[in-house]
């Protein structure tokens, strides 16, 4: 709160007062203080590249770019686009190129180029006007790939386009490789390198998969099917609006669908699912939260199945 009201204190002291005219001379170099640099990232032995990765920035030594604090360390997020390329943006000046981070396993910086300068042993220098691409090349420490290839179960045709793999522990969940899911549910990741990984989709249905010196067939990515399960509020006392609530639902699935006043939807998953309601009005609380003799503030909806009953939400007048 008190970092709040101050910057409405510097906003005040800062902002001219009414009927002052204040003029001066815009300076356009000052206007433009970042450049776009594009790029593109490759991997030897054709490999597939990483979907992202993280390059630290320091500024070089006795340099301060322009909109950069002195000694502020910054970095690059790497994330190629369909057709390889990528594009970031920095504010003109001299940096030097850290190791990167949030590479898959078996990955590591070859080389890094930018303008014909080489970045492990100079600094990268962003002009107001450059055109060159930065090249960066990644190695994969002489290991051999394998494919990893399955089906995704319990989707109708083209009901998704895109699956991933990645290391169960990895911290950054962009990092990682990605392929095409046929209209059949068949994927391939052709080239993956020896580890311990998940394959995974849409963050909802993930398999494990150990990857050594052999082709890994056969793996099966089971989509949960959502599970609808209808709701309605009911509001104890002489109120005749019902107000406006949020229901929601947390596990396998949850998402929620409002269907007029005082009904929903919620969309579920097999498994445990904590059931809870935010934006209750001032002058209400809530009283029960059930599915047919369940309390769902004392326990979660587990499912297995199709749902039978609705859930019920009483909510009463405060004393």
């Amino acid at each position: 709160m008190s970092s709040v009201l101050f910057s409405v204190l510097l906003l005040l002291q800062t902002t001219p007062a009414a009927g002052v005219k204040v003029s001066g001379k815009v300076n356009r170099e000052q206007i433009k203080v970042s450049q776009e640099i594009t790029g593109r990232p490759s991997v030897e032995e054709d490999a597939p590249a990483p979907s992202s990765f993280t390059l630290p920035l320091m500024p070089a030594a006795g340099e301060t770019p322009t909109g950069v604090p002195a000694r502020a360390s910054t970095s690059l997020t790497i994330r190629p686009q369909i057709d390889g390329s990528f594009r970031v943006v920095l504010p003109p000046g001299e940096y030097r190129v850290g190791a990167p981070s949030g590479l898959p396993p078996g990955y590591t910086l070859k080389s890094i180029v930018y303008g014909g300068v080489d970045l492990l042993r100079s600094p990268l220098k962003v002009g107001s006007n450059d055109s060159s691409e930065l090249l960066i090349e990644l190695a994969t420490d002489g290991m051999t790939a394998v494919s990893v290839s399955g089906r995704v179960t319990g989707i109708a045709p083209g009901q998704v386009h895109r699956i991933a793999l990645r290391e169960p522990t990895a911290g950054d969940l962009a990092t990682a490789l990605e392929t095409s899911v046929g209209t059949d549910g068949a994927f391939t990741f052709p080239k993956v390198l020896p580890g311990n990984y998940i394959v995974y989709l849409r963050l909802r249905a993930q398999t494990q998969v150990t990857v050594g010196n052999k082709d890994v067939t056969g793996v099966t990515v089971a989509y949960p099917r959502d599970i609808l399960v209808a709701g309605h509020v009911i509001v104890e006392g002489a109120q005749t609006v019902t107000p406006a609530i949020m229901v929601e639902g947390k596990g396998p699935a949850g998402t929620t669908q409002s269907r007029g006043a005082g009904t929903f939807i919620l969309s579920l998953g097999n498994g445990e699912n904590t059931i809870t309601v935010r934006n209750i009005p001032e002058a209400y609380r809530l009283k029960s939260i059930t599915y047919g003799d369940l309390d769902l503030q004392k326990e979660p909806l587990k499912l297995d199945g199709p749902a039978f009953w609705d859930i019920i939400v009483r909510l009463a007048p405060k004393d």
